[in-house]
C-alpha cells in the first residue's frame, strides 16, 4: 500500500468523493488525483475485493476488471488528473465481523473494505475525503474532520492520514451522532444502544482515566471509540486500531449493567495500547504485555480493584501463561499468535517481563518504568512511523538510564520457558496459597509491592 514516487510540485492532492446509500449497504467512490495519475487501485485489505461491485473500476473511457480474490486493478489507460470510480456492496454478514456487521439500522464498516488505495502516490500527497451521507446518518471515523462544515445534510470533509492505507482501521455509519466524552475522546453507540447507557459511558470514562494515570494524561491527542452492542454474554471484547488515527472498537453485551462493567477491564486495556505506537505482530509480546501488566496496576491505582485483587490477577495470569507455553519460543509464539491462538502465553509472558523491568528500575531508585513510558508516550504515542519493539525498548531504556528492558527481553525471547517471576514475587511477599489464592507476607521488596499499586490521588 505504501508505494510512493517523489513529489514533483509538492502540491499534489488526492480526493475521494464518497456517497453512502440510504440502506448503508452500498458505497460509491470517486477517486480524483491532482498532479499525478492513478495507475492502479489496490484492495484495501485481504478479501475486500469480494465486495467490489461487478469486480470493476470505471475510467472516463473504459472499465478495468478485478477477477476473484484479486489484490488490485491495473488502470493502464488513465491520464494525469483523471478520476476513476467504483462501488462497494456491503453484505449483511461478513467473515470478519470485527470490520463489517449490521447493527440494527447502523453499520460497522471499516474503511479497510471501501477505501481502495491508488499507487503509486507522490510522497507527502495531501489526501482528503468528502462523504455524502443519508439524512440523519453520521460517519464515525478516526480521521480529522476539516473545519469547512457546511449546512446540515451537506457533505462532510476529512483529512485522511496515510496510515489509513496501511494499518487496520475502525469505522461505522450510525444514526446516532458522535458524543464527546472529554476533549480527547469521542464515542458512538451503534444500533439500539445499551440498556444501561449511562453505566457504559461511565465505564468508558473509567477506562480512560485509569490509562491516563500511567501516562499523566490521555495517551493520544484524540481517539474515537465505537461501541457495538450484541447479545453475546460475558465480558467485552476490544480492539485498539491505528489506521487513519487512534480508535478503539468495543463489542459489549447490550444488557451489561454497572455490576458487570465493574468487573470488566476491556476499556482500560485498550486505552493503554494507545500509549505505544503501532508495532508489528511479531512484537505482540511487548505491546500486549505492557497493556496486560498495566491493566491490573492502573485499575488498582484508580480504585477500580484492590491491590490484592490486582496481584491475584497477575498470579493467575502468570500461571495461565506458564501452562500455555512450551512448544515454541516467545518470539515465535508472538509471530504466530493468531494462528496458534497463543494469546495467554504471549500476553502474560510480556506482562512478566514488564513486572521484572518495573522491579529492576524501582530497586535502583532511579527513573521508574512508569516515568519512562510516560516520557515515551509524550514523544511517540501518536507517531505514524513504523516502529519495532527493539526501537521502543531503546527509547524506554534511555529514559530508565540502563538497558533493563532490552536485556530482559534478550534473555527470554528465544526461550520456550515462561519468564521466571518466582524470585521476584517472593521478594514482593506475594505467593500462591491454597487453591491459588494469593497470600501476602513479608518480603524485602514489600514496600515496592505496595508502591506499585498505590492508590492515585483523585
Amino acid at each position: 500500500m505504501g508505494v510512493h514516487v517523489p513529489s514533483v510540485t509538492g502540491r499534489e492532492r488526492l480526493e475521494y468523493d464518497v456517497r453512502v446509500a440510504a440502506a448503508l449497504d452500498r458505497v460509491e467512490v470517486r477517486v480524483c488525483p491532482s498532479g499525478f495519475r492513478v495507475e492502479r487501485l489496490n484492495a484495501p485489505s485481504p478479501g475486500a475485493a469480494r465486495f467490489l461491485e461487478a469486480g470493476k473500476v470505471g475510467t472516463p473511457e473504459s472499465e478495468a476488471s478485478c477477477s476473484g480474490e484479486c489484490e488490485g486493478v491495473d488502470l493502464p489507460a488513465t491520464k494525469r488528473d483523471e478520476c476513476v470510480s467504483y462501488a462497494v456492496t456491503l453484505p449483511e454478514q461478513s467473515p470478519d465481523a470485527t470490520s463489517l456487521r449490521r447493527v440494527g439500522r447502523d453499520r460497522l464498516a471499516s474503511p479497510d473494505l471501501w477505501l481502495w488505495v491508488p499507487t503509486p502516490r507522490p510522497a507527502g500527497v495531501s489526501i482528503h475525503a468528502r462523504l455524502e451521507l443519508p439524512a440523519g446518518v453520521s460517519a464515525a471515523l478516526p480521521w480529522p474532520s476539516l473545519p469547512l462544515t457546511a449546512q446540515p445534510g451537506s457533505p462532510i470533509e476529512f483529512s485522511v492520514p496515510e496510515t489509513a492505507f496501511a494499518w487496520k482501521a475502525a469505522g461505522a455509519f450510525s444514526h446516532a451522532a458522535l458524543e464527546p466524552l472529554s476533549p480527547e475522546l469521542s464515542w458512538v453507540s451503534l444500533g439500539e444502544g445499551f440498556e444501561h447507557a449511562a453505566d457504559v459511558r461511565a465505564w468508558i470514562l473509567e477506562g480512560a482515566r485509569s490509562a491516563s494515570l500511567l501516562f499523566g494524561r490521555f495517551p493520544v491527542p484524540h481517539a474515537l471509540l465505537i461501541a457495538v452492542p450484541s447479545d453475546r454474554p460475558g465480558p467485552a471484547f476490544g480492539m485498539a486500531l491505528r489506521g487513519g488515527g487512534a480508535a478503539v472498537t468495543v463489542f459489549l453485551n447490550r444488557h451489561a449493567d454497572a455490576a458487570a462493567l465493574r468487573r470488566d477491564w476491556t476499556t482500560s486495556h485498550e486505552f493503554l495500547h494507545l500509549g505505544v505506537p503501532r508495532l508489528p505482530l511479531e512484537d505482540a509480546w511487548l505491546f500486549e504485555g505492557l497493556a496486560t501488566y498495566y491493566t491490573e496496576v492502573t485499575r488498582a491505582r484508580a480504585g477500580l480493584i484492590s491491590p490484592e485483587q490486582a496481584y491475584q490477577h497477575l498470579l493467575d495470569g502468570f500461571e495461565r501463561g506458564r501452562r500455555a507455553g512450551g512448544a515454541l519460543t516467545l518470539r515465535e509464539e508472538s509471530e504466530q499468535m493468531h494462528e496458534r491462538r497463543s494469546f495467554q502465553r504471549v500476553y502474560w509472558a510480556g506482562a512478566a517481563l514488564a513486572l521484572l523491568t518495573d522491579l529492576s528500575a524501582r530497586r535502583a531508585a532511579g527513573p521508574t518504568l512508569d516515568s519512562a513510558l510516560r516520557s515515551f508516550a509524550g514523544c511517540c504515542a501518536a507517531s505514524e512511523e513504523e516502529w519495532t519493539a527493539e526501537r521502543v525498548l531503546a527509547r524506554v531504556d534511555a529514559a530508565l538510564g540502563a538497558p533493563r528492558f532490552t536485556e530482559l527481553s534478550r534473555q527470554w525471547l528465544d526461550r520456550r520457558e515462561f519468564p521466571d517471576v518466582g524470585e521476584a514475587l517472593r521478594a514482593l511477599g506475594v505467593a500462591p496459597g491454597s487453591q491459588g489464592r494469593a497470600v501476602f507476607g513479608r518480603g524485602h521488596d514489600a514496600a515496592l509491592r505496595d508502591a506499585i499499586m498505590a492508590r492515585a490521588a483523585p
